[in-house]
């Protein structure tokens, strides 16, 4: 595994920042490395005070947990998910989308990027600039959803037809 270079982590930060500044919005983003330490954060003029520590939140929660945090709200907001509850467990966790790991070319997460100032599109897009323009891997699937189910998960998959069938019945 390796790290991400200190010009990988400015051209993430400075991508990011421009996308934000070309639509209006003084959005701040900040990297993490694999550790979830922060490597870097770029809040531009105007920017609001709590952007930093949004932005390094959503880095830190996408490393944590590998997966963006789109994703991570799903599974935390859930009741029927493993993850239900799980942002009352540590501080650091942001569940609001614009947060993303890093991965190298193996595969593994070398760090994390996060945006906050703007639109969740916006702060989406801005994460991403600075990865695509460096040929980091932008597609971001869930990474259970090839993992085996659960008797819930099997039961309620099980009851769904029998309702759409019980449906069809009573037309």
């Amino acid at each position: 595994m390796r790290e991400l270079t200190l010009e990988e982590v400015q051209t993430i930060l400075t991508e990011g920042v421009a996308l934000a500044r070309s639509k209006g919005f003084p959005s701040t983003v900040a990297v993490v490395d694999m550790g979830g330490n922060l490597r870097g954060v770029l809040r531009p003029e105007k920017g609001r005070i709590a952007n930093p520590d949004i932005a390094i939140k959503k880095a830190w929660t996408a490393v944590a947990l590998h997966r963006s945090t789109a994703q991570v709200r799903d599974i935390m907001i859930t009741t029927d998910k493993f993850g239900h509850g799980l942002q009352f467990t540590d501080e650091r966790f942001c569940i609001v989308a614009g947060g993303f790991p890093i991965r190298d070319e193996a595969g593994d997460i070398i760090g994390g990027v996060g945006t906050s100032g703007g639109p969740v599109d916006l702060d989406i897009e801005c994460s991403l600039v600075g990865m695509r323009k460096l040929g980091f891997n932008t597609d971001f699937a869930d990474p259970l959803a090839g993992a085996p189910m659960t008797a819930k998960d099997k039961s309620a998959k099980a009851a769904k037809p029998a309702r759409k069938a019980s449906a069809k019945a009573k037309k």
